[in-house]
């Protein structure tokens, strides 16, 4: 058993070879999110360069990163905007209410409401960049497949919200210095569950609640042979 663990081939032994990777991918993650504005194209690089990671590839990290920033600019930065407005909305509006629930039956309501809202706004924050990693859609599609995948596959969404919300108390609470590491290592964790729920969507016979997520097999392709 400990010589499997300690096999270069093995599942472990290829996770942490991947942590140098993780960490240069998250400042590149924080050098090109800086302007805020970029971080949906930001975070769908990351996401291009760990589902390659978590699928035994191994891309040209930089030239890898840097090639999909560009080729998602501007559909990433557009959906990035577009979910930095929508978080800025039920982050006000959460404040409020949360302030105000104890007035009134009519404020508890909507504050239930409130609740429901930031749930589907953080399924469709997991699952449309990885989305836009690997296939080529508009932006309303990505937005109702992520949407899908989320209720289709909850306990796999319920696991990368996990993922994140330790990342951030362990940052907070116990080892701040894990943010060397920081959104590449949940991206990283997330590429490893979500890998097969990719690999579905790749396949046409298994589209059949799932349509028009898959328009763009010969994208994927394409992408991949841009790979190395």
């Amino acid at each position: 058993m400990f010589k499997n663990l300690v096999n270069p081939d093995s599942p472990i032994m290829s996770f942490l070879g991947h942590l140098a990777d993780v960490m240069l991918l998250n400042i590149l993650w924080l050098l090109t999110s800086l302007p805020i504005v970029t971080i949906g194209a930001s975070t769908t690089a990351l996401y291009y360069c760990t589902l390659a990671f978590a699928e035994d590839r191994s891309p040209r990290l930089v030239e890898t990163y840097f090639r999909q920033f560009r080729s998602n600019l501007k559909q990433g930065t557009v959906t990035g905007l577009i979910l930095l407005l929508a978080g800025s909305v039920l982050a006000v509006d959460g404040y409020v209410l949360y302030h105000l629930k104890n007035q009134a039956a009519v404020w508890v309501l909507l504050y239930a409401v409130w609740i429901l809202m930031m749930i589907v706004f953080c399924m469709i924050v997991i699952y449309i960049f990885p989305l836009m990693a690997r296939f080529e859609n508009t932006i309303p599609m990505m937005i109702k497949n992520s949407l899908v995948l989320a209720v289709r596959f909850l306990i796999c969404t319920i696991l990368v919200a996990a993922i994140h919300a330790a990342m951030i108390w362990i940052a907070v609470s116990i080892f701040t210095p894990i943010l060397l590491f920081g959104e590449g290592l949940c991206a990283l964790l997330s590429s490893y569950l979500l890998k097969n729920i990719i690999h579905f969507c790749e396949k046409p016979e298994d589209f059949r609640n799932l349509k028009d997520l898959k328009k763009e097999a010969d994208h994927k392709k394409k992408k991949k042979a841009n790979e190395d």
